[in-house]
């Protein structure tokens, strides 16, 4: 039996017969503060800076109103919306994002990025799962 099982570890492994490189989405994201703007000083600034293996460039809401922060929960992504939402809100590879208090604009940045990370994940398994 110990012979056996020394043989079974001394295999080298296998490697996958069919190998790709999962390019990973680059996005760029800062919190200003324009000192000039009075009611919403704090901007959120988003720009893909490199698509990678994610199915669009396109990914963040183009339109904005008073309303998007409590319509889309602090999510500012349109990742995972129907083409209703798509149509109203449509999606952009750059956009900025005015609020009154440094506290919302952490919370739509980390919301957001946070949604996109687990969305790439998901894309990442997905993909190489389907390449194995």
């Amino acid at each position: 039996m110990l012979g056996i099982l020394k043989k079974w570890m001394q295999k080298p492994k296998q490697e996958p017969m069919h190998t790709v490189d999962y390019k990973t989405m680059e996005i760029d994201v800062v919190i200003k503060c324009f000192v000039s703007d009075k009611e919403k000083p704090f901007r959120v600034i988003f720009k893909v800076e490199k698509q990678g293996s994610f199915f669009s460039k396109d990914i963040f809401v183009k339109n904005v109103d008073s309303k998007t922060s409590f319509e889309l929960i602090h999510n500012f992504s349109t990742l995972g919306m129907n083409n209703e939402e798509l149509n109203k809100y449509e999606s952009t590879d750059y956009a900025e994002y005015s609020f009154a208090t440094l506290e919302e604009a952490k919370k739509v940045k980390d919301t957001t990025v946070d949604y996109i990370r687990f969305l790439i994940r998901e894309h990442q398994q997905e993909t190489l799962a389907k390449i194995s």
